[in-house]
């Protein structure tokens, strides 16, 4: 081989080689260390129970040994788009799921919504395959055997309810002075579509589904329900205690 081959192949190799040096470190390197997350833009904010919006948001390359627990990748972007958010997150925090109220269990306070207490003493009926969750109706069952279950207002019903369980509703059996054509239910609860944040038993622990060999996990339960924790704004759970406090009222509970 020639000295002015041998010359060039070694100034070629030795550009090569620095080339590759500064690609791996500028480029390549980063790529097998870090991941591209998504971030909030520096100088804005998410408020709790704010929605999560594009404009907010960035997508950085970070270091994978500083990445968060369940932090929100790139790619996953499009899936946080709209949900609310559980906390107040800064400028340049990476986003985790956790951050996140998937199931709109955070309560908003702008709407004057908060966790409120349903005790066993206001409850007059309730499946017990109830879970944290649920999405609950409210119905109004009063001491004299009144309820808002009927149509056109409340109607005299002398006869004790019986509530009996299935897999996901609860059915009323009465026996009533009133002919089968004099009772007619409304359809329309009190209250509907309020929010579970839990189910509680006597003792203040959740009641969860047991027996996870079983094919509907809801038929068992850890314990006996005792109170619940809904979401409730301000105008409902004023309206709802004035029947409860003032007129005696108990709920009668289904879920969808």
């Amino acid at each position: 081989m020639k000295p002015s081959v041998k010359i060039g192949l070694g100034i070629f190799v030795s550009l090569f080689t620095i080339g590759f040096i500064f690609l791996y470190d500028f480029y390549i390197k980063d790529r097998i260390d870090s991941e591209e997350v998504v971030v909030v833009k520096a100088g804005a904010q998410i408020l709790k129970s704010e929605p999560i919006t594009k404009d907010k948001l960035i997508i950085e390359r970070r270091e994978k040994s500083s990445l968060v627990e369940d932090v929100v990748y790139a790619a996953d972007i499009d899936k946080i788009i709209g949900q609310d958010s559980k906390q107040t997150i800064v400028g340049n925090s990476m986003i985790s799921t956790k951050m996140i109220d998937y199931e709109k269990l955070i309560p908003n306070a702008d709407e004057g919504e908060a966790i409120r207490p349903i005790t066993q003493k206001m409850i007059y009926a309730q499946p017990g395959s109830l879970r944290r969750k649920d999405v609950i109706d409210l119905y109004l069952v009063y001491g004299d055997g009144t309820t808002n279950l009927m149509e056109n207002g409340p109607s005299k019903v002398t006869s004790e309810v019986t509530a009996k369980e299935t897999d996901k509703e609860t059915t009323v059996t009465s026996t009533t002075s009133l002919s089968a054509e004099e009772i007619k239910l409304n359809t329309k609860p009190f209250l509907k579509g309020v929010k579970v944040v839990y189910v509680k038993d006597s003792g203040n622990k959740e009641v969860i589904s047991a027996g996870e060999g079983n094919q509907d996990k809801r038929l068992n339960a850890t314990s006996t329900i005792s109170d619940l924790e809904v979401i409730l704004n301000e105008e409902d759970f004023t309206n709802l205690m004035t029947e409860i406090l003032s007129k005696g009222a108990r709920l009668y509970i289904t879920y969808q």
